[in-house]
């Protein structure tokens, strides 16, 4: 082959590659390239009259409001344990017993310290009636007086059956003995306190439940040790004999048994400060239950802490919020979720919430724009007050009217997309221009 066909067969090659590249370029370019967009598809919502309701949500774990830590205030060895943890109670139903032999001797010797304080006060009130009957005789000896007439001298005497220092003497002695009747009486009823006490430590190591509920808890088994003050290791510790109801968010552990109402729960959810500055006690809430999805339950925020808690530089403030009924398959310790409701506006003008660009409040007006979209299809950026603002809806205080349609969005049909999708179909990083290296016929020397 010459020279000059050669040149000629590579140029006629270089032509056909540059009009293929051209050919798929063409066929692959991006729709943007072509300058004419199919039209975009206008989403728009119509403004009605409706219930625009705020919330703020978080989570916490359900719990009895009421939960009660029953212990034994007497000390001694644990001889039953009635209940196991899961058991229903009723209200007086025996938890535990205690071995009362030591406490029934106490009893034992109480009653007879008694009957010999109560013999010495006897004794006492003898002295002393004694000692007022000497007091007497001698207060009347001393007025028992004798007078004679001397015959001779005609001088009369007078004279007394008793003296002025033996009535000082019997009122001493009534005196002491008055004293030990009052002692007798002080030992008397200090005894008298003592078995009653005594009685009332053997009615103590019967312990019962305080409140109805459901057993969390129980600190002992038979033949541990109960002391009045602490725990040791494996004994129940003695506290009080009848734990009150008391509001607490952890069920304590230092009693004998703990027990919790779940006739009504609670829980406690920790809010984020921009959240919290919006709740107030009373506010409706509603729970729900991961782990029980159908089940909701209506509630009440019952308690705010007044101060916040800092973690990692993130501070939240907790809350109590308050079921108002028990709801059916919840148990204690569940995940809740919890929506606060902060502010409601009834039968007001909404539009979706994604309708609106909200502005700036100023004086507690807020402001905002949406755009109007006309029947011709025209549309108008329009100035508006806004009101309550919620997840799915916002309120319209003013500048849009009942029937009025609002753009939503623009939706980019199948063809019109930018370059991350070509005529093709969806291909990433679409083409910018014909193949690096070619440039049409001619482009290789």
């Amino acid at each position: 082959m010459t020279r000059r066909k050669t040149i000629l067969v590579n140029g006629l090659l270089v032509g056909v590659l540059a009009l293929t590249a051209g050919g798929t370029w063409y066929a692959l370019r991006p729709a943007s390239a072509t300058g004419s967009n199919a039209s975009a598809t206008v989403r728009t919502a119509t403004a009605a009259k409706a219930t625009v309701s705020t919330t703020i949500s978080a989570q916490g774990n359900i719990e009895a409001t009421t939960t009660a830590s029953a212990a034994f205030s007497v000390a001694g060895t644990l001889t039953s344990v009635k209940v196991a943890v899961g058991d229903t109670v009723a209200v007086g139903q025996v938890l535990g017993t205690l071995d009362d032999s030591d406490l029934t001797t106490a009893v034992t010797q109480a009653a007879e310290q008694l009957t010999s304080a109560k013999q010495q006060l006897d004794t006492a009130v003898l002295q002393r009636t004694s000692a007022q009957q000497g007091v007497d005789e001698a207060k009347a000896n001393y007025a028992d007086e004798t007078t004679t007439t001397d015959p001779k001298t005609g001088v009369t005497t007078t004279t007394r059956r008793g003296t002025q220092s033996q009535i000082t003497s019997a009122q001493a002695q009534l005196s002491n003995a008055s004293g030990q009747v009052t002692s007798a009486q002080n030992a008397v009823t200090k005894d008298k306190v003592a078995l009653a006490t005594a009685q009332d430590a053997v009615g103590k190591a019967t312990l019962t439940a305080p409140i109805a509920g459901v057993v969390t808890a129980v600190n002992g088994t038979v033949g541990s040790s109960v002391s009045t003050g602490g725990t040791g290791g494996g004994t129940a510790t003695g506290a009080t004999a009848t734990s009150t109801a008391t509001a607490t968010s952890t069920a304590t552990s230092t009693g004998f048994v703990t027990i919790s109402d779940p006739a009504a729960l609670r829980l406690k959810a920790s809010f984020a400060e921009a959240d919290a500055v919006h709740l107030s006690l009373g506010q409706a809430a509603s729970v729900t239950f991961p782990a029980v999805p159908s089940v909701t339950a209506t509630a009440k925020v019952s308690a705010i802490a007044p101060t916040g808690t800092a973690s990692n530089g993130v501070v939240t403030f907790a809350a109590t919020i308050t079921l108002d009924a028990t709801p059916d398959g919840v148990r204690l310790g569940q995940t809740a979720n919890v929506s606060v409701t902060t502010a409601t506006a009834a039968n007001v003008v909404s539009v979706p919430s994604n309708a609106v660009t909200v502005g700036t409040t100023t004086n507690g007006v807020t402001t905002g724009t949406v755009t109007v979209v006309a029947i011709d299809g025209t549309k108008k950026v329009t100035d508006v007050t806004v009101g309550v603002q919620g997840d799915a809806a916002t309120e319209i205080v003013s500048g849009v009217a009942v029937g009025d349609k609002v753009l939503i969005s623009l939706d980019t049909s199948v063809g019109t997309t930018t370059g991350t999708q070509s005529n093709s179909g969806s291909l990433t990083g679409g083409f910018g221009g014909p193949p690096a290296g070619f440039s049409g016929p001619g482009g290789q020397g």
